[in-house]
């Protein structure tokens, strides 16, 4: 793949170019100042954008909003629009930009940079960064665009590989930290890159771990089975997701018609309620119990759910119907 990188040197953008170069792409970067050989361009010119965008598959923004203590919204939001105005013109449609934090939900309808603790020093940065966001939703439907928040806190650290995935809310550990080191948040924007499954939308991304681990098995579980919310448990699979379940195929697609078929569109009551959860490394290990519907026979279901970077890659379970002497955990 072709990439043009538009902030090639900053700390997201440089570990970005990295990363997908160690993956054998080829990256054109590109900067205001011409750092470390990149090519001289200013993202608000949309002509100069679309030269360098020209024969490319992809363009990454990657720049942080100026700091030099004045008004940040409207360079962002331009560059923005110079961006957008150069693709088109470049006839190139795929967009992935480095967002910021602050506009995640801390809390059901409030933004993170709306709590009474987010720091007044980026107050300002977090803020331009929503409107770029609100920008892009509302100008780039002809594009296909994804837009990456980082967590709270995004530093230079290791390259573990792994990540958790998530949507418009902040991404959180057991102990209420919110973090990923820039290497990682690299390999997570250059899988998106690659596998365009979250066009058209925001996502965020953290530091993986045992209890978001958990917390993904259980989103999938009440999306996939309770919800029969079948786009948003697609976007919870790796693409080639192994189903060891008797004849449910390999892949999102093949999991959600077996699962049709053989349960949702017969039992439309059908539900799964976990009762217990544990998490070892990339496993994750639930029991539950499975009702079909009123006077229908119950089940229990114990399931072995792999994680792949943030999203899960297998699934194997075995169940027993409830009898009167079953002893339910």
């Amino acid at each position: 793949m072709r990439i043009l990188l538009i902030g090639a040197s900053g700390m997201i953008g440089s570990r970005i170019a990295a990363e997908a170069g160690e993956r054998g792409h080829e990256v054109t970067g590109a900067t205001r100042s011409g750092a470390g050989g990149t090519r001289v361009a200013d993202a608000a010119d949309a002509p100069a954008v679309a030269a360098l965008a020209a024969g490319h598959d992809a363009v990454i923004l990657a720049i942080a909003p100026p700091r030099d203590g004045s008004e940040p919204s409207g360079r962002l939001l331009a560059a923005g629009r110079g961006v957008l105005e150069g693709m088109r013109e470049a006839g190139v449609r795929r967009l992935v930009i480095v967002g910021g934090a602050g506009s995640l939900e801390a809390a059901p309808g409030v933004r993170l940079v709306d709590t009474p603790g987010f720091p007044d020093l980026y107050r300002a940065e977090a803020l331009s960064q929503a409107a770029l966001l609100d920008f892009v939703r509302e100008q780039a439907g002809d594009l296909d665009w994804t837009y990456v928040s980082p967590p709270a806190e995004i530093l230079p650290g290791e390259r573990t590989g792994d990540y958790r995935l998530g949507g418009d809310r902040l991404l959180t550990d057991a102990g209420g930290g919110s973090a990923i080191s820039a290497e990682d948040y690299a390999v997570a924007l250059v899988d998106e890159l690659e596998t365009g499954r979250s066009t058209g939308r925001r996502i965020t991304v953290a530091r993986a771990d045992l209890a978001s681990n958990k917390a993904l098995v259980e989103e999938f579980c009440r999306a996939f089975y309770n919800d029969k919310d079948f786009d948003r448990a697609r976007t919870l699979l790796t693409d080639d997701f192994a189903n060891h379940h008797p004849g449910a195929g390999t892949g999102p697609e093949a999991t959600v018609k077996s699962f049709r078929e053989q349960a949702a569109d017969r039992f439309p009551a059908f539900r799964l309620e976990i009762r217990r959860l544990v998490a070892e490394e990339d496993h994750v290990w639930t029991y539950g119990l499975v009702t079909l519907g009123p006077d229908l026979p119950a089940s229990v279901s114990v399931d072995i759910w792999r994680i792949d970077r943030g999203r899960i890659a297998e699934h194997w379970d075995v169940g027993q119907q409830v009898a009167q002497d079953t002893v339910l955990l």
